[in-house]
């Protein structure tokens, strides 16, 4: 077992593989228009890529993880509570059993203001990036090859605004609440400038060999958005004065949006003659360029039920089950290419190439409407709470069943949690605790050599305090594995 290093966590914000399958979408896609592969017909073995300019990518990644926190600013050691004695209104969301004690109805809402840093502090993109080219250059570069690496910058941060609104009123014996949230958001922009590249072969025909080179140029961008709302109706009542039991129902809708462009332009000499992509005085199409756009969208119920047990002024026993179901969202990708006939299987065969018109391009438009799958792991909670003073101590333990991840046709991408234990402190009005979970990596990055059993650790702090009138401010100014800085602003009445 091991601590998860800074690059798989990195990995993971950046949504599993995506950015590692982005930046060898690249890097593939530049080498197979620049690089020219000598067909079976061609008395010369010759190929080479002698020039590469790297150029510039840069990410910015903007992630909401409210699944892990829930809502409000006052959690257990692992996240959204189990604990029923600091949950307060946001027991609709946590804990439903917690419900069952307030005094008095309420309202909150959360805000998260924006905030980002720089992943290169985390992990050092340029030596990976370095690594994926040398390892796609190695069988077609030339011994003299020109290469610049690209210059990688990537910011990760969290997604701003208002993230989730708790409502709770007490009728008689029974407390109802309800809840809307935002507990998954990511956002990811891929942006490529200026990778320029030169490639050279021969093809053999019938009137001799025939010199071919190619410069090309190119650029990338894509947008991925995830997101998932959840909307909860919750219900507690006590079933003596020291205990109380709580059911809550949610909804989740999600959706999922990709909107990607590949641009493509360049010279080809053929036989000492240049042709040139996008040219419109050419009668024949040339464009060089691939897009790829999608919409999904799904919703399933889950629910959750707890217990609380106050045994005495200063020690209180919880129980939680949270159900959360697989999400099944329905979409379509559609695919458009503008794409050398030369090109195919993973190669460029120069045989393939019009001696007439060698930036013939075809286009082509595929369809695909396999379902993504997003998927977040339910949990069993228990947690005990001892005050001694003015402090407040919970330890707890939770079982998780599932997955945090996401599959698409044969990809995916994930970590399955097992078990975790926590511990949060609460003195006055500041608060530190934090936790580890076990998990394993599956999907795409999983090692099918060795081991994929990694640790997780969380962390949170923060502080509140009563600003009179029935009015609250909590912050909560950490909580890994993602900086948080969150407000949350509660009125009870």
């Amino acid at each position: 077992m091991e601590l998860a290093s800074h690059d798989t966590a990195v990995d993971f914000a950046l949504g599993g593989g995506l950015m590692r399958r982005l930046m060898v979408f690249v890097v593939v896609v530049m080498t197979l228009w620049a690089v020219c592969y000598t067909g079976a017909s061609a008395d010369t073995d010759s190929q080479m890529l002698s020039f590469l300019d790297g150029g510039a990518l840069s990410a910015d990644v903007r992630i909401s993880l409210g699944f892990l926190y829930g809502a409000g600013c006052r959690p257990d050691g692992l996240g959204n509570p189990v604990s029923t004695v600091r949950g307060g209104f946001v027991s609709v969301c946590g804990n439903p059993a917690g419900l069952a004690f307030l005094e008095s109805s309420g309202l909150l809402i959360d805000v998260l203001p924006p905030l980002g840093a720089s992943v290169t502090d985390l992990a050092d993109l340029d030596t990976r990036a370095a690594s994926m080219l040398d390892d796609a250059l190695e069988s077609i570069a030339d011994p003299g090859l020109e290469l610049t690496y690209p210059e990688t910058d990537a910011m990760a941060g969290q997604q701003a605004g208002v993230v989730s609104a708790v409502f709770a009123a007490r009728l008689g014996r029974v407390v109802i609440g309800g809840a809307i949230e935002e507990p998954l958001s990511i956002g990811f922009e891929f942006v490529d400038t200026g990778i320029e590249a030169f490639g050279e072969t021969v093809k053999g025909d019938e009137g001799g060999d025939v010199d071919i080179a190619i410069r090309a140029t190119f650029d990338a961008a894509a947008d991925l958005s995830v997101s998932i709302k959840r909307s909860t109706v919750a219900a507690a009542t006590e079933l003596s004065p020291k205990i109380g039991v709580g059911f809550a129902l949610n909804a989740y809708y999600a959706s999922a949006g990709l909107t990607s462009m590949a641009l493509g332009d360049g010279i080809i000499d053929y036989g000492g003659t240049e042709y040139a992509f996008n040219d419109p005085s050419d009668p024949w199409n040339n464009r060089l360029d691939q897009s790829m756009s999608g919409l999904f969208k799904g919703a399933a119920v889950g629910w959750s039920a707890g217990a609380s047990w106050r045994i005495t002024n200063s020690i209180v026993l919880d129980v939680n089950y949270t159900a959360v179901p697989d999400l099944e969202l329905r979409g379509s990708v559609t695919t458009i290419e503008n794409m050398l006939p030369a090109v195919s299987d993973g190669g460029f065969d120069a045989s393939e190439m019009s001696a007439s018109q060698p930036t013939l391009t075809e286009y082509s438009e595929t369809i695909e409407d396999d379902p993504l799958h997003v998927r977040l792991p339910s949990y069993m909670g228990a947690a005990v709470s001892l005050r001694t003073g003015i402090i407040l101590t919970t330890l707890e333990y939770r079982h998780y069943d599932g997955m945090i991840g996401f599959a698409y046709q044969d990809y995916s991408e994930g970590v399955a949690l097992g078990d975790g234990v926590g511990l949060q402190f609460e003195i006055g009005g500041l608060r530190l605790g934090g936790g580890v979970i076990t998990a394993e990596l599956e999907g795409e990055s999983a090692d099918d050599e060795g081991s994929n059993a990694i640790l997780i650790p969380l962390a949170n702090f923060g502080m509140g305090f009563e600003l009179g009138g029935g009015m609250r401010a909590d912050t909560m100014f950490l909580a890994l594995p993602l900086q948080v800085l969150r407000v949350s602003l509660s009125y009870g009445f």
